[in-house]
């Protein structure tokens, strides 16, 4: 018999101990492929010396691709509150990067805006406080918190002889409906002791109180601006009265202005929230740093007068997009909620308070700054 060489017997040796594991089924060592499996590997890795860098420029393609465009109607208040945040991203060009394209609507006051947003006439709007009673019906859901209000006013005029609230007795009053405006009202009555039985109270929209005070037809009427800087500038500052704005009740409740959207058109396209939320942010940041301009753009979109504008703006809390994010999701902009709703409770505007998370939607400027900031 031929003896075998002893380095062949150990090869065999090896290969025979390499076999089994432990478990008694097959392992194979990444270290003891055989070389043509190597050779093959290293070919194919030597024929696409790119493979690498080509997937990591298709995932950066993919990070600055632009989304779909996507066409908004986007409802605004012709004055500062309700309009400087919409008009600083156009401006800028932040709707452009998120691959949007806004038509701007206009509306006066925030029921008759939701009422065409409930009938799909206008996909995201702006509103007041006033209206925010509409959210808790859950007719629209607030999903981006802006500001906090101080401009609406209770005014009278000199010869009226009203000097204080609780000369308002036996007065004839104008106020909206369902705005900010008549939020103040009920807000003066209650701190003179007085009811609505207690005055005489005529719904009018802000211009008519404006021609209504104007003309002396009406005691004292609840508007806002730029309406209240029409009304000094036409009847002379010296003649018209303040009696109060609802910044004097900040102790008892914080007035935010904010953003809304049907449940129906959150549901179907929370990516197009996220990125209209996002061209927001970057406007709340540029407005900060700009407010001259921004001031300038508002005066300029609406047609009205610069120094009314800039007064509007010096009676808003605004904030920038890191105050935004903290109120929205620490609970401090829910807490504004829940104790306004209370108070459209306290006013027969709505039967009951509701959970506030059921109707206040912040994830999508949470995701949003979170994208902005990572």
């Amino acid at each position: 018999m031929k003896k075998l060489p002893i380095g062949l017997l150990i090869v065999m040796l090896c290969g025979l101990l390499a076999g089994c594991s432990g478990n008694g089924g097959p392992q194979q060592n990444a270290e003891t492929k055989a070389p043509e499996a190597m050779t093959e590997a290293k070919q194919q890795a030597e024929a696409n010396p790119t493979t690498e860098a080509a997937a990591a420029e298709a995932a950066k393609g993919q990070e600055t691709a632009k989304p779909e465009t996507v066409k908004l109607r986007v409802a605004y208040h012709p004055n500062f509150g309700g309009n400087n945040l919409y008009i600083t991203a156009e401006k800028n060009g932040f709707f452009e990067e998120e691959g949007l394209i806004v038509e701007p609507v206009k509306f006066t006051a925030g029921p008759q805006e939701i009422a065409a947003m409930v009938a799909g006439d206008v996909d995201i709007g702006y509103i007041g406080h006033g209206a925010t009673f509409l959210a808790v019906q859950r007719q629209v859901n607030v999903f981006l918190t802006e500001f906090l209000g101080n401009g609406d006013e209770l005014l009278t005029y000199k010869e009226s002889g009203i000097t204080s609230l609780e000369d308002l007795k036996g007065k004839t009053i104008a106020t909206a409906p369902g705005t900010s405006g008549e939020t103040v009202l009920k807000l003066a009555l209650e701190k003179a002791g007085l009811s609505r039985d207690d005055v005489r109270i005529v719904n009018m929209d802000a211009a008519g109180m404006v021609a209504a005070i104007v003309a002396k037809k009406v005691d004292a009427c609840t508007l806002w601006p730029p309406q209240t800087s029409e009304v000094r500038k036409t009847m002379g500052e010296e003649n018209v009265v303040r009696l109060t704005t609802i910044g004097d009740f900040r102790d008892q409740f914080a007035f935010p202005g904010h953003w809304v959207v049907t449940p129906k058109y959150m549901d179907a396209h929370p990516d197009v929230m996220v990125r209209f939320s996002r061209a927001m942010l970057k406007a709340m940041d540029y407005r900060k740093e700009h407010p001259e301009e921004t001031a300038e753009n508002v005066a300029e979109f609406i047609d009205a007068p610069l120094d009314g504008v800039v007064a509007e703006m010096n009676n808003i809390d605004l904030f920038d997009a890191d105050y935004c994010y903290q109120v929205m999701t620490d609970k401090t902009a829910a807490k504004w909620y829940d104790a306004l709703q209370n108070l459209y409770v306290q006013d027969g505007k709505v039967e009951k308070t509701v959970p506030v998370e059921e109707w206040f939607c912040p994830q999508f400027a949470k995701e949003a700054y979170e994208s902005l900031h990572k």
